[in-house]
């Protein structure tokens, strides 16, 4: 009894230390985490480590994941890092050569895990043929370090128990568990079920218990705060987002609660596949890791990671979307974006509604609500007054879901000033499936989601109504400006700078006097320059094209189009009391007037008199 309770107490030493929950901690900054993009390791390549897990030696981070080459198993990667943002490629630890039935096979959701007692590295995974998913196997693999290579162990049905979406996870007291889908009822992926691993972890104890019977659940992640256990979810719904749930214990057996959502109602377009703990010198955080697929094309991957909030007193958990987020590895601390959104609680309305919904459950913060037209007409739309001009960078759309969200949106977004004129930033090419994230840039009052369509993937017509969950409209606190201001030709000061059909030009009399009036906004590219966004098509610039004609032209969020929105204001070439206004992304070239017509043209001292002019305003604010 005392030998058992040593080698226990050297467990529980090893394991506090090698799961990062040691004092000894490395300097590290706050990085900031890009949600949605394509993410490159150290070396510039593409990241290959899908559905995996993240694991703390000393200081440093691996994280683990799978890649696949046409639909069937290339390796399993692992890559370091000690910030969680700048990642090495380390080695491909097991691969389709580590063993014959490896091959031509699927290996899905790697897990890598220690175990204190063998010194070993445990890698655990969904194990199928290159062909189907009928096998419904684990597969295990071992290593004495956690990133050398692994030695295969072979495949199995634990207990010969389907197992399909999975995960493991290593209590505090040094007990190993299995977490999968299963198939009690006929059904696969019906309910879940629960296994308590061997002392080595390469192997199956004893079967403890089915979890949410009948309920379809699969993506399973377990993390632990105190004394509570959260296990975390999604619906077996292919490929495609859906709403994840989690349920919550005080013992890995059960009884476990019932299933709550979490996120909004596409897991913000993601599926769960771990929970990372970071425990820094200040505070222990904790990230959803999730992966966003794109059923037409599973090579088009994301990674999604977002802070996951854990609530001590009632046992709830919550998790919200952000497009960037900081995280400081060696504090533990999360910083979200400054950013407010200006749509909720704002006054609302909509082409039509239900006599069920509200237009207001779009933007009361909940996901849960939403307005959903009177009728299966299309388009519809729903719009939200600010009450005054609001700058937004940021529109996240939860669209409507069933299950699977089987049906993308086309839409637009317009924006007005006045309620009247509205500008389009047109998304009707959008492929994406329960939830969008648009980058924009403009200062307005109004804002409309116009639901042009909706595409059914597995049904031609469309059979549900415009529906709406929640739309947030993200920006600085202060609007970059609420005024606007006018630009006069220096050498015929009647003509004003404006935009007439999306070309730039001065001219007199202008009609609407709306085309002469845009926003001075801090530059796109730098905020030592400036962009000059119009009035009545709010969300659209004046830029240079590629034949440095000056145009008006939608926002993009792009470096390209920032820099040629941007000009860089300088006292006047013919008057130092009116402005010029050099190109950013072009120096030395500055807007003028020829024949009417904006341009860019190189000028300099020695330019001629009459070209300084042209490129010569006066500036008038309002």
């Amino acid at each position: 009894m005392g030998n058992r309770k040593a080698v226990w107490l050297l467990v529980f030493a090893l394991t506090f230390t090698l799961f990062g929950l040691h004092p000894e901690r490395t300097s590290a900054a706050s990085v900031t985490i890009t949600n949605g993009t394509d993410w490159l390791d150290t070396a510039g390549n593409p990241i290959h480590a899908n559905s995996g897990n993240i694991l703390q030696v000393g200081s440093t981070y691996y994280l683990y994941g799978e890649h696949a080459v046409g639909g069937k198993f290339d390796s399993v990667n692992v890559y370091t890092s000690t910030d969680l943002k700048n990642w090495t490629f380390s080695n491909a630890i097991l691969t389709k050569d580590s063993a014959t039935e490896l091959a031509s096979s699927k290996i899905e959701r790697p897990k890598v895990i220690y175990n204190a007692y063998t010194n070993q590295y445990v890698l655990w995974a969904h194990y199928e043929n290159g062909t189907d998913y009928n096998l419904g196997r684990v597969a295990v693999a071992t290593s004495n370090t956690p990133n050398g290579k692994f030695t295969y162990e072979g495949s199995f049905r634990p207990l010969n128990y389907e197992s399909r979406d999975m995960t493991v996870f290593v209590d505090t007291d040094g007990t190993g568990y299995l977490v999968t889908a299963s198939r009690k009822n006929g059904g696969a992926n019906d309910t879940m079920a629960v296994f308590k691993m061997n002392a080595s972890y390469t192997g199956i104890q004893s079967f403890d218990g089915w979890l949410f019977e009948n309920a379809y659940r699969e993506a399973p992640a377990v993390v632990k705060k105190g004394n509570r256990y959260y296990l975390f979810t999604s619906q077996a719904a292919g490929w495609y987002p859906n709403q994840g749930a989690y349920a919550t214990a005080t013992s890995m057996t059960g009884p476990w609660t019932a299933l709550t959502p979490y996120g909004n109602p596409s897991a913000f377009g993601s599926q769960i596949h771990d929970i990372a703990t970071i425990t820094g010198s200040n505070t222990t955080s904790y990230i959803y890791m999730g992966d966003r697929w794109n059923p037409m094309n599973l090579g088009e991957h994301k990674h999604i990671w977002l802070p996951l909030t854990l609530n001590d007193s009632n046992g709830t958990a919550s998790l919200e979307w952000y497009t960037t987020w900081n995280i400081d590895a060696a504090t533990g601390a999360v910083t979200p974006p400054a950013l407010v959104n200006h749509a909720q609680g704002r006054t609302t309305t909509a082409s039509s509604t239900a006599s069920s919904s509200s237009a207001s459950n779009v933007n009361d913060g909940n996901y849960q609500t939403s307005w959903v037209a009177s009728s299966n007409s299309w388009p519809a739309w729903w719009q939200v007054d600010f009450g005054a001009p609001k700058t937004i960078t940021e529109i996240d759309t939860s669209w409507f879901m069933y299950k699977g969200s089987e049906g993308y949106y086309k839409y637009k977004i317009e924006i007005s000033n006045d309620g009247v004129n509205y500008s389009t930033l047109d998304r009707t090419n959008n492929l994406t499936y329960g939830y969008t994230t648009d980058a924009v840039h403009f200062t307005a009052r109004y804002v409309r989601i116009n639901m042009v369509n909706a595409v059914l993937w597995n049904n031609p017509g469309n059979w549900y109504t415009p529906t709406l969950h929640e739309v947030k409209m993200l920006g600085p606190a202060t609007p970059e400006a609420t005024g606007y201001s006018r630009f006069s030709s220096h050498n015929v000061p009647d003509r004003y700078i404006r935009h007439a059909n999306y070309t730039a030009r001065v001219d007199a009399n202008v009609s609407p006097v709306l085309d002469s009036q845009f926003r001075v906004v801090p530059g796109l590219a730098s905020s030592m320059g400036i962009s000059l966004e119009s009035i009545n098509f709010p969300g659209y610039f004046l830029k240079r094209n590629t034949s440095n004609k000056i145009v008006l032209e939608a926002y993009a969020d792009t470096s390209a189009y920032k820099g040629d929105a941007t000009f860089l204001s300088s006292p006047g070439w013919a008057d130092s009391t009116k402005v010029s206004l050099q190109s950013y992304s072009q120096p030395g070239y500055y807007i003028r007037h020829y024949d009417y017509v904006l341009q860019l043209d190189a000028i300099n001292a020695s330019s001629n008199s009459t070209v300084k002019s042209d490129a010569t305003f006066g500036r008038t604010n309002f």
